[in-house]
């Protein structure tokens, strides 16, 4: 159906060309002076023809460029989506590695921060006892 709506408004650009040709050679196939030939009829249709087909032509070229067009953009396109998805993915697993190294030293520090505590614990002094000196006496 769309195909059809198609041919009709192609057959009317057409038939518009032509007539605006038409038009134009007529007047052109009138002789400017006294003994000029002018265009034949036959000729004249013949050049529209020349002219309708290369029109046709033209917009099956710019058709077919644009349709080209379209798939380099879309593949384009794809390949930039794909390009974006694996930086992300890669970014993804760096920082799962800085995260694991950050937990990993945190743990460190916390092991370090909680051994001075198990030690006073064990000999049951308080941190402050350990860090201020005996009086001599």
């Amino acid at each position: 159906m769309a195909s059809e709506s198609r041919r009709q408004a192609d057959r009317g650009v057409a038939d518009a060309l032509r007539a605006a040709i038409d038009r134009t050679l007529s007047v052109a196939g009138t002789p400017a002076r006294t003994g000029t030939p002018g265009i034949s009829r036959e000729r004249a249709t013949q050049l529209l023809d020349e002219v309708a087909k290369l029109g046709r032509d033209a917009r099956e070229e710019l058709a077919r460029r644009g349709q080209g067009a379209r798939d380099e953009l879309t593949r384009r396109g794809q390949d930039a989506g794909a390009g974006l998805a694996r930086r992300g993915q890669d970014a993804a697993e760096e920082l799962a590695q800085r995260l694991e190294a950050f937990e990993h030293r945190l743990a460190e520090l916390e092991d370090a921060l909680s051994k001075p505590a198990r030690q006073n614990r064990q000999t049951g002094q308080t941190p402050e006892a350990k860090s201020k000196p005996k009086a001599e006496g």
